[in-house]
């Protein structure tokens, strides 16, 4: 099962997610970060960093 850690990136952050797919937990991710890192979308390069931090 896949699973992201926002520390994993560097970032001050406690959050963590895990989903049966890739794709529902980059939604999960996206969200998290437009709810708490106001982010609106997440840049390219940002998107990469997430998907080499997801662990399997």
């Amino acid at each position: 099962m896949p699973s992201f850690k926002c520390k994993d990136i560097g970032m001050d952050c406690a959050f963590e997610a895990s989903a049966d797919t890739e794709e529902e937990l980059m939604r999960k991710v996206a969200e998290h970060g437009k709810e708490e890192h106001q982010m609106e979308t997440m840049p390219p390069d940002l998107q990469e960093k997430v998907r080499a931090a997801i662990k399997a």
